[in-house]
């Protein structure tokens, strides 16, 4: 699993990574190049102040050098002044010294080579580094020559390269910051129809949108073609379905018909055999009950809480009351009191027959097994202690009945108890509601009411 998912960071990190290898190659090749310019520009700085002393030196008598007291550079001449001036014989002995040195030597030992002539190198004196340049050439016919060595400290040229070290790793961290702002701006605008994708997949998934509509680049027009072309092909696949197994649940159930018409004609016909009749229509019966029930509850299974990507936002509330209306008609001689107390904000993501499949068993149970009350609310889970908003849709059925027992809880929610196991009068309907919850990813809690009876409590994303 890859440790950055987002094509935003794995883009911005390989941009980074890229542009961190070409700046240290740039900061590396521009230092190179300024060191050596700065090197040479030393080189003939201190050329130069050799060249005064070599100038000064005119002659050399009975194998001594002449030189004059004071030099044409005024540095040579001034006590304590950084730049200082040495003369070697070709023994390297020091035969001459600058009035700036304040008659102070050196540990230094010239390299006395008349075919190299110029030798640079920095060499520690007294705690300072200092940068030293010799050149050695031929003076008079007593000697084979001398060496003149100019010494200057180090620690100006290291100033130099250290504010142009400073200076330069700030601009390139400025470069750096100006291509990450202008890439990162970039790679925003071009992920802008993604952003637009997602922002729709979403509304469909909410039930706000159908399809994928909208300008997008040839790149993306591709993939939207292909979404749009397998929503349809989904939602036409659902409805072909669902009007087959339709068909499927008329063509099953006629001839039960017949078969429950035969069992009522068997009932009030007259034979020898009359005293049995009642018995084997009864059990006929309810066997064909049985079948009913059986067929209903795996075509339930078949047709709903299939979950595809288009769900619609259904409002709770209106279905709620419409359901207990009907309810109130067949129930009719309970006289039962319903309580209804849904948040206007309860809606359910999916489809309207499911959740009417969920309400239609779940009050159907309250209103057939209740004293005289029902009792109904929904809310919108609010904000947890992490600042996150669950928005979970939890609605609470309850009533004034019996109830379940703890075991008759346990088997009506047991996963894969089969339609013709559960109890009488709470299996088929349960089970359906089970299986629909489930396939919403949601749960369905039972309870005891305050009211006496069941409370069920269904959570749903």
């Amino acid at each position: 699993m890859p440790l950055i998912e987002s094509l935003k960071g794995r883009m911005t990190l390989a941009v980074a990574s890229l542009l961190l290898l070409f700046l240290g190659l740039v900061l590396a090749a521009v230092l190179s190049s300024f060191n050596s310019t700065l090197d040479k520009a030393a080189r003939e700085q201190l050329a130069a102040n050799a060249n005064a002393m070599l100038a000064a030196a005119a002659r050399e008598e009975n194998g001594h050098l002449i030189m004059p007291e004071t030099l044409t550079d005024n540095r040579f001449n001034t006590p304590g002044e950084k730049l200082r001036g040495y003369i070697y014989d070709e023994n390297g002995r020091l035969v001459w010294q600058s009035i700036s040195t304040m008659g102070e030597g050196i540990p230094y030992v010239p390299d006395f080579n008349l075919e190299k002539r110029v030798t640079f190198n920095i060499m520690e004196l007294e705690g300072e580094e200092f940068l030293i340049y010799e050149i050695d050439v031929p003076v008079g016919q007593d000697s084979l020559g001398y060496s003149f060595v100019t010494v200057v400290p180090a620690q100006r040229y290291f100033d130099i390269i250290s504010v142009f070290e400073n200076h330069l790793l700030l601009w390139m961290g400025v470069v750096s910051l100006v291509i990450l702002a202008t890439f990162w701006l970039a790679l925003w605008w071009s992920l802008k129809p993604f952003r637009r994708v997602i922002q729709q997949i979403r509304e469909i998934e909410s039930g706000s949108r159908e399809q994928l509509d909208g300008y997008f680049p040839s790149e993306v027009r591709c993939l939207t073609g292909s979404i749009n072309t397998l929503l349809l092909s989904e939602k036409t696949q659902r409805e072909r379905y669902r009007t087959t197994m339709d068909d499927l649940a008329h063509s099953l159930k006629t001839p039960l018909v017949v078969l429950q018409s035969v069992g009522n004609t068997l009932g009030i016909q007259d034979g020898p055999d009359r005293q049995s009749m009642p018995e084997l229509r009864q059990s006929m019966m309810e066997q064909i009950n049985r079948m009913n029930q059986i067929i209903g509850y795996h075509l339930h299974r078949a047709v709903t809480g299939r979950k595809g990507l288009m769900r619609q936002a259904v409002q709770v509330s209106p279905l709620v009351h419409d359901l207990c209306r009907t309810l109130d008609k067949v129930y009719r001689d309970k006289q039962v009191s319903v309580q209804v107390n849904l948040d206007a904000a309860c809606l359910f993501h999916g489809d309207e027959n499911d959740l009417l499949e969920i309400l239609g068993n779940l009050l159907e149970n309250a209103f057939k097994f209740c004293q005289q009350r029902v009792r109904i609310g929904g809310y919108v889970q609010p904000v947890d202690n992490n600042g996150r908003e669950s928005g979970n849709l939890v609605l609470v059925i309850e009533d004034d009945g019996a109830g379940l027992a703890n075991d008759q809880r346990e088997q009506v929610l047991q996963r894969g108890v089969r339609a013709d196991c559960l109890s009488p009068g709470q299996g088929i309907g349960l089970a359906v509601v089970l299986d629909l919850v489930e396939s919403y990813d949601g749960k369905l809690v039972i309870n005891t009411s305050t009211m006496g009876g069941a409370l069920f409590r269904l959570i749903l994303p």
